[in-house]
């Protein structure tokens, strides 16, 4: 008897000890295999083949990605080059003419491109040219990109790796991170400026110091999943960040518990996004994001590189500086806005605050009378000027959108049902008559004839003409009145696109009647039938409810100006932390949607608590 309870005794200490050995190195260290993340990497490829329709990387290299220079290729082809295509001379070709026929008004857009053309192995004098008028230019991100430059062995005469090195350390937020306003950090600047600073980390011991911060605060804005959040919306890009600075400092996530949380590293974090195609979305079960996959792609790729010994994603294989001077190519005249201009290396605060053109004041500048809608389709044939009390405020009404004098068209329904009755009542005869008289067949027609008619009354389908109606939506149960309108002030003057109107105003502040359960989205999808106004959404099947993300309006798209550039809506002065698909108006509500050219922050947002 005491055998056995010694022997019970023995087991169950032998159970305990080997639970506290096998429980902690579960937890910190992954099944996440370097084969994993090139079938991960691989998928990627093959998806963007056969979304080019290219039969090998090559072709893909020869004909997408160098069509697309300078608009939505770079980044692909900046990773190849490190996966180590050398080849990029036709991407070179095109990204040279681009430039050449475009004034790029982004500093941080410029230095993008000098890496592009340093990863394609370019002597493009271009890469050395827009240094000292893009390195501080345009706040954080172009300190960021200007020593990512000059990491590669480039100069100029304004400034060095080291000052720059220095600048960047005393624009640290006191919690450790980076950001491009404000005192806090964010989790993908901070990522990024960690990218920059690798190549001086262990050399440095002010960037060490640094850098140890950085990793405390991405440590702990980590959440459980393994994943990341930025502006309260979980997504993938913030986490392909952190795994791209990690892979530059040499960090291997897989065994460093500071990334590992609740049994979850960055790949769980990741992967969360994957879809079967292998490309990756913005949001959890949403539909491909291009932003989203790029960065994942590009992530995986310095994960391989730290694994097998090499340089840093941004330390770049195929850069060539000749010793002899390059033929000397004349770069784009550039033109800098009086924002860019304000900053200087030893200000991190003035770095921080010139982000682009000043934004409209919180409350909307008063709009005359006079002031015609910019627009794509037929203006309204009146418009009147109301001022509210406190005289800041115009609202534009239109006596040709007035309810009572809204025509309607007749429906396509009734003729469509009609017709699909008619066929079902012919086949029915059809059947009847070569003797095919089984019950079961004309179920079978009924259901078929049921569901055609059900489909026609729960969809509606418009012309672009009437889509654009030009006359607004009526609304019977309206519980109030909420104004909108649509500015791009950032980019105003920085394009010759007949898009952009020189006062910056696509849609001034503008009335419109709402219902219980508005949303912003909604109401930005009346405005845009009612003054022909185009929009691209994602998300959501285009739904009105859920993560809606709003990609272009008036035909200027995210990206247009930048890596950081797109649409943000205010609500009463404030950036909400939801999709526009999710915020529900009140009456009285002031929304406007604005474009940004540094994610928000060069319009003096101020967030939603």
């Amino acid at each position: 008897m005491k055998n056995k309870l010694l022997s019970v005794l023995l087991c169950l200490i032998s159970a305990i000890m080997l639970s506290l050995y096998v429980i902690p190195y579960s937890a910190e260290c992954s099944d996440h295999t370097v084969g994993e993340v090139d079938d991960l990497i691989g998928g990627i490829v093959s998806y963007k083949l056969g979304q080019s329709g290219a039969g090998s990387i090559e072709e893909w290299l020869e004909n997408g990605i160098a069509e697309g220079a300078g608009r939505t290729t770079d980044w692909y082809a900046l990773t190849l080059s490190q996966c180590g295509y050398t080849d990029l001379s036709a991407y070179e070709r095109s990204l040279t003419e681009y430039l050449g026929s475009n004034n790029i008004a982004s500093a941080t857009s410029r230095e993008k491109y000098a890496l592009a053309l340093c990863a394609a192995g370019s002597g493009n004098s271009y890469i050395t040219d827009i240094l000292d008028g893009s390195i501080g230019e345009q706040g954080m991100m172009s300190w960021i990109y200007g020593l990512h430059v000059l990491n590669n062995g480039y100069a100029c005469s304004g400034f060095t790796a080291d000052s720059v090195v220095d600048t960047i350390v005393s624009m640290q937020s006191p919690d450790g991170g980076w950001a491009l306003f404000g005192g806090y950090g964010d989790i993908d600047v901070t990522a990024m400026t960690v990218q920059s600073l690798a190549p001086y980390y262990h050399k440095n011991p002010a960037v060490d110091n640094s850098v140890d911060r950085a990793l405390d605060f991405m440590s702990q804005k980590q959440m459980d999943n393994g994943g990341y959040q930025s502006f309260g919306t979980p997504n993938p890009e913030s986490a392909s960040q952190v795994l791209t600075a990690l892979s530059a400092l040499g960090i291997d996530f897989r065994s460093d518990d500071r990334f590992i949380k609740n049994g979850n590293d960055l790949m769980d974090g990741i992967l969360r996004f994957r879809l079967t195609d292998g490309s990756f979305s913005h949001t959890e079960g949403g539909s491909s994001n291009e932003t989203a996959t790029v960065q994942a792609y590009y992530s995986f790729v310095a994960f391989r590189r730290m694994t097998e010994g090499k340089t840093p994603l941004l330390i770049l294989d195929n850069r060539r500086q000749d010793t002899t001077p390059p033929q000397h190519t004349e770069a784009p005249a550039q033109e800098h806005t009086a924002a860019e201009n304000t900053t200087s290396p030893q200000s991190s605060s003035s770095a921080a605050a010139s982000q682009g053109t000043t934004a409209p004041a919180t409350e909307t500048s008063a709009v005359s009378a006079s002031t015609s809608l910019k627009k794509t389709g037929t203006s309204p044939a009146k418009t009147t000027s109301t001022v509210s009390a406190s005289g800041t405020e115009s609202i534009i009404t239109s006596e040709a959108v007035k309810a009572e004098e809204i025509s309607h068209k007749g429906s396509y329904k009734p003729k469509i049902i009609i017709i699909i009755a008619g066929s079902a009542l012919v086949l029915a005869l059809i059947m009847l008559i070569i003797g095919k008289r089984n019950i079961k067949n004309f179920i079978f027609i009924g259901i078929i004839a049921g569901a055609g008619i059900a489909f026609v009354l729960i969809t509606d389908i418009s012309s672009a003409d009437e889509y654009y109606s030009g006359s607004k939506k009526v609304k019977e149960k309206t519980v109030g009145t909420v104004t909108m309108e649509i500015r791009c002030d950032t980019v105003a003057g920085k394009s010759d696109s007949e898009h952009i109107p020189a006062d910056g105003v696509i849609l001034p502040p503008t009335a419109f009647d709402i219902e219980t359960g508005d949303t912003v989205f909604d109401i930005l999808t009346e405005a845009a039938q009612s003054y022909g106004i185009q929009v691209e959404n994602k998300g959501s099947a285009g739904g009105a409810h859920g993560m809606v993300y709003i990609s272009g309006i008036n035909y200027i798209y995210e990206y247009d100006f930048g890596d950081l550039s797109g649409w943000v809506y205010h609500v009463n002065g404030i950036t909400p932390s939801r999709s526009c698909g999710e915020y529900e108006l009140s009456d009285g509500d002031r929304v406007e949607w604005l474009y940004t050219c540094e994610i928000g922050h060069d319009l003096n947002e101020v967030y939603e608590k």
